[in-house]
């Protein structure tokens, strides 16, 4: 004897979502267990400070930023101090080759420049864009006279 189900507009909507979050778990386990090179390429394409949130995603994105064969930096919206900190750490931790290295800011960088030309210098680049400000180093105090 065959049986029929009638199924509430209730119950068809959770059904709907649970196939929804199964859709979704699927394809977040597709993300994750691409290549390093891969996930690095990919993130290559965000903000640096997209690229490196992704890190608390989950295990398998804590150092998937540290592949990124092309980096883009630029300063705005960061104090000057928090730059140049983020720019260490990117530089510090990459893995790989970088391919391309980009940095632009409105601020002068002249004392850490060397720094990190030499911290560059060891990823081998095949590309390096600087535009950063090529004011002074010290702003000259202004005295009034009398």
């Amino acid at each position: 004897m065959l049986q029929q189900f009638y199924l509430d507009s209730e119950a068809m909507s959770t059904c709907k979502k649970t196939r929804a979050e199964a859709t979704s778990v699927v394809s977040s386990d597709r993300l994750s267990s691409l290549p390093p090179k891969i996930k690095g390429n990919v993130l290559s394409r965000l903000d640096v400070r997209e690229a490196v949130g992704t890190s608390t995603l989950s295990s398998t994105w804590r150092d998937a930023w540290t592949d990124m064969p092309k980096i883009s930096l630029r300063d705005r919206n960061f104090m000057r101090t928090r730059f140049v900190t983020l720019v260490d750490m990117v530089l510090a931790l990459q893995k790989g080759t970088i391919e391309e290295f980009d940095i632009s800011g409105k601020k002068s960088y002249h004392d850490e420049l060397a720094r990190w030309m030499l911290m560059l210098s060891r990823r081998s680049p095949r590309s390096v864009t600087i535009k950063l400000n090529s004011g002074p180093r010290h702003q000259p105090t202004k005295h009034s006279s009398s």
